[in-house]
């Protein structure tokens, strides 16, 4: 049985969802009632409670390997030593994925076993700096932004990492330099990938002025030999607008000083609201609302060529311009916080949408969540890609309609937004 959409209170997805199910299930009852002796109605209801004391058992049982493999998260001795247990918990996690077919319910699994690893790795690299004699880790602040930040982490997203500092010392690269060995090592970050760091003065330039022309990429630092003197490095640029706007808008806190980082989402809250009225943030909206969808002129499938020839990339062509949709939306509607499903229970509050597409676009998010899952449970490996040929009738209705809705709320994005670009 599918994990109910949403959470508590006021949420459409939890009163609709609910309501459904208890439709379903009184009607069933209604029928067997009906038609049955009471000895068959007696044994449907046992049927029924042994099922549930199943299902019930299972849950109990993945907690304790869940908790297992934290445990081995927070003993881990090195930061190559977490690859393991993080491989571990996608195994749970797609298992629990296949039993209950609830994307919210793995992306909470593995949003919590990220922020396990990426703490533990900022553990390590304090200890590795004790150790080779650099001194104490210096005050800062750990921020992410991506899937992590908007609660929509699978078993194989990537995000992107900001390590902001207080004061600018030798020890804060020094630790950045760990820091990002740890990353690497933990598979969390590629082989030449680096988390953006600066100060807070650095981050609230590049949110104002975002990056200089020219800038060489940066390289995966060496390990520093004990004793080793720092060298100073340049803060990690950025590499594109639509980056800077997702590193504003979809940013959260993960460990290190929180008053730190407090001012440094405060810093990003207050650029966006100074560049949604102008032209860039325009000219964006703009490529955002003519983002190609899977779907194309005559309900035919926009399939790929090359390694993937045939297949439809769901990440590509339908989730992203999705999440992107939303959201623009969002901060054009004073939206700031939380990730795609509560921006569009937002829109939907403050009237920007009607309770149909609101609906609609909730289950698309379900169903673009559902594929993206199961590609990476296939490929053991980050995308989204499906073959069409591969669906039944029922998920070949479910992604036109997903789809449909995605395509209702670019015309939306484009009535409300066109005319000012």
């Amino acid at each position: 049985m599918p994990m109910l959409l949403g959470s508590k209170g006021e949420d459409i997805l939890t009163w609709r969802a609910s309501t459904v199910l208890l439709e379903n299930l009184k009607t069933r009852l209604e029928r067997k009632w009906e038609s049955s002796s009471s000895r068959a109605a007696e044994s449907f209801l046992t049927t029924l409670m042994d099922t549930l004391r199943a299902e019930l058992d299972y849950e109990g049982q993945l907690d304790q390997e869940l908790a297992v493999v934290e445990e081995e998260i927070a003993h881990a001795e090195t930061a190559s030593a977490l690859v393991a247990p993080q491989q571990r918990h996608r195994e749970l996690a797609a298992a629990h994925f296949r039993r209950r077919r609830s994307p919210l319910a793995l992306c909470g699994a593995c949003s919590r076993l990220h922020d396990l690893v990426l703490k533990k790795a900022a553990e390590l690299a304090e200890e590795r700096m004790r150790e080779l004699g650099q001194g104490t880790a210096p005050v800062y602040a750990l921020l992410v932004s991506g899937d992590r930040a908007r609660g929509e982490q699978t078993l194989y997203s990537r995000n992107r990492y900001l390590l902001l500092h207080q004061l600018d010392s030798e020890r804060f690269y020094l630790f950045s330099r760990q820091f990002t060995l740890a990353l690497q090592q933990s598979g969390l970050l590629g082989e030449q990938e680096t988390p953006w760091h600066g100060s807070l003065s650095e981050w609230r330039s590049l949110l104002k002025n975002g990056n200089g022309k020219g800038e060489a990429p940066p390289v995966s630092p060496a390990p520093l030999p004990p004793f080793a003197a720092a060298e100073r490095q340049r803060a990690t640029p950025l590499p594109e607008w639509r980056w800077r706007l997702e590193s504003m808008a979809d940013l959260a806190y993960v460990t290190g000083f929180e008053p730190l980082a407090d001012q440094a989402v405060g810093a990003a809250a207050l650029a966006l609201r100074e560049e949604l009225g102008r032209d860039p943030f325009f000219q964006l909206a703009r490529r955002v609302i003519s983002l190609p969808l899977a779907l194309g002129r005559f309900g035919r499938w926009r399939l790929e060529q090359g390694e993937h020839q045939g297949e439809i990339d769901i990440e590509r062509l339908a989730l992203s311009p999705l999440v992107q949709l939303v959201r623009i939306l969002s901060l054009k509607a004073q939206v700031h916080e939380g990730g795609t499903l509560q921006r569009i229970r937002a829109l939907l509050y403050r009237g920007a949408m009607d309770v149909d597409l609101a609906e609609r676009l909730l289950k698309a998010l379900q169903c673009l969540l559902t594929l993206r899952i199961e590609s990476e449970i296939r490929s053991e490996g980050a995308g989204g890609y499906a073959n069409p040929e591969d669906f039944d009738p029922e998920q070949d209705a479910r992604l036109r309609e997903a789809l449909e809705a995605v395509l209702n709320l670019q015309k939306i994005a484009y009535q409300n937004m066109v005319g000012q670009v």
